[in-house]
């Protein structure tokens, strides 16, 4: 609990390193996205999504899903998809949830899994909170690393968006719409 600082100070101390991890990925999925482009199985990508989906919380792997979609958005039939974990948040994130479970269930040794799990889900949008406003401020710095491959496949204005797999998600980068 209240681990923000020592958070920050790992993130600073492995930013090269978790940039890198994250750009390997972007990579990867912009690969993938030319190859079926190049099939005309894919338009020209328009929205980068970044998810947390809740089998990952289930499991509290707490992986990412990055997908790129082109105009046609969710109904987009070719999935592009890639993984990420931001391993520099999963630790701590991890930590405060047994921390949490430990603490609850001795001031309340009657409440429910299900209670208990309800009160995590609503503790866990801190992260992802934080995780959005990580995403705004480096993203824009790892796609204009990535920016000839990114430039080939993805729309001049395309945005990223952050949220819950197959949910409403903020606009991280790019316009957002009113």
């Amino acid at each position: 609990m209240g681990q923000l600082p020592e958070l920050m100070k790992n993130y600073k101390d492995g930013e090269t390193e978790i940039l890198t991890g994250l750009e390997e990925k972007l990579q990867v999925v912009f690969q993938k996205a030319q190859q079926m482009q190049k099939a005309d199985r894919k338009g020209k990508i328009c929205t980068m999504g970044i998810s947390y989906l809740q089998s990952s919380v289930l499991t509290e792997n707490y992986e990412l899903r990055i997908d790129l979609y082109d105009k046609e958005f969710y109904l987009d039939s070719a999935e592009c998809c890639t993984y990420w974990k931001p391993e520099f948040v999963t630790g701590y994130l991890l930590q405060d949830v047994e921390y949490l479970k430990k603490e609850i269930r001795f001031k309340i040794p009657q409440i429910k899994t299900y209670e208990l799990q309800q009160f995590i889900d609503g503790y866990l949008l801190n992260y992802m909170y934080l995780l959005a406003q990580f995403f705004q401020q480096i993203l824009p710095q790892v796609l204009d690393k990535t920016k000839t491959l990114f430039q080939e496949v993805a729309e001049e204005n395309m945005s990223v968006t952050f949220g819950e797999y197959m949910g409403k998600g903020i606009v991280v980068v790019g316009e957002r719409e009113e």
